[in-house]
């Protein structure tokens, strides 16, 4: 097995944790903070990933526990 294949997949508090030192790190940097900007949209691009991903998978289970509501209604 592969070493990329053993690995957990980063996390939300990960990235979120990422954007903190990067923003320390583009503090410290001042005027060229810029040299962080790929960095820092990659991140936002991950971050945005997993809310959106999150965002779906609670409206996948809220419309199922919908459907087996009305199910279990139907029924009885």
């Amino acid at each position: 097995m592969s070493r990329s294949a053993k690995r957990k997949p980063v996390t939300l508090d990960e990235i979120e944790a990422g954007l903190d030192l990067v923003a320390r790190r583009m503090e410290k940097l001042g005027t060229r903070a810029e040299l962080y900007l790929p960095i820092w949209r990659a991140l936002e691009r991950e971050r945005e990933k997993r809310v959106e991903a999150s965002t779906i998978l609670a409206a996948a289970r809220a419309r199922l526990t919908r459907s087996q509501d009305r199910t279990a209604g139907q029924s009885s």
